[in-house]
């Protein structure tokens, strides 16, 4: 069976999860207001996902590509991203042949792009709903106008927090007020863990069930700030129809960077 990198170690909290997130909150509430101190908000991450074909001459063909994007956008939702690839992983090597020639592995080593105001990626349907609340009832209402990835909460709650940081600081009621829309979430579980670059970070997680499978989702948190700092998608159980060893990792994205500079080409 083809192997992925390995899956992280999560600590369960010793609180209720609600009592743990509630706690956070307060925290991060008091918090001072940051200030902008540049046009443009830089932010650095890195991840891959876990790309499958299906119709390969031996049943599965599995491949990811890790990437490095950095971006700059102002308040107008201008600015400039810059995505660089990595060598791809295989998770099973004999198969790079079938992976490549199914699309798994294309494109260019580097790809820069700019953009006008109002343009810049994911963007939309946020822009469309904002301002956010500080309440988190009133927060959680306009949660539920978008259609998150997967339909689970926490994803809906790290997209959101993520688009309002992309282009200058959050407002720390507000990140204060996501983390109380997860505490009265029923079913999330709260856990501590060290991420793949070694950030110290706060796992909040759903888990879907199918069949024998589990699929665990996770979004880190920044324990002292409540700032997103990435996510993953693990298998356990069966593996479904993937060609690979579970627990089985098929998606993570890590934040490395996040600050304020004055161009399109200054890096902190």
């Amino acid at each position: 069976m083809a192997v992925t990198p390995p899956v992280l170690s999560l600590s369960p909290v010793l609180e209720t999860p609600a009592k743990y997130l509630r706690e956070m909150a307060t925290r991060v509430e008091a918090l001072p207001e940051e200030h902008p101190g540049g046009s443009y908000q830089y932010s650095k991450t890195w991840g891959w996902w876990l790309n499958t074909a299906g119709d390969v001459p031996d049943g599965v063909a599995n491949a990811a590509v890790p990437t490095v994007t950095e971006s700059w956008v102002d308040k107008q939702g201008a600015g400039r991203r810059l995505s660089t690839y990595g060598e791809p992983i295989f998770p099973e090597p004999d198969q790079e042949k079938e992976a490549r020639e199914a699309g798994l592995v294309s494109g260019k080593k580097i790809d820069d792009a700019e953009y006008g105001p109002g343009q810049f990626p994911g963007g939309s349907p946020w822009q469309e709903i904002e301002p956010f609340a500080q309440n988190p009832d009133r927060l959680l209402r306009q949660l539920k106008k978008v259609n998150w990835e997967g339909g689970q909460l926490i994803v809906g709650v790290s997209d959101m927090l993520t688009y309002e940081s992309r282009s200058g600081p959050v407002a720390p009621g507000l990140r204060a007020a996501a983390l109380r829309v997860l505490a009265d979430a029923p079913g999330l579980q709260v856990s501590t863990t060290t991420t793949w670059k070694g950030s110290k970070v706060v796992a909040v997680t759903q888990e879907e069930v199918w069949k024998g499978s589990t699929m665990r989702t996770s979004v880190f948190f920044d324990p002292e700030t409540g700032y997103p700092m990435g996510s993953e998608e693990a298998l356990f159980g069966s593996p479904r129809k993937l060609n690979v060893r579970v627990p089985a990792t098929l998606a993570v994205t890590e934040t490395l960077q996040r600050r304020a500079v004055s161009t399109v080409d200054e890096r902190p």
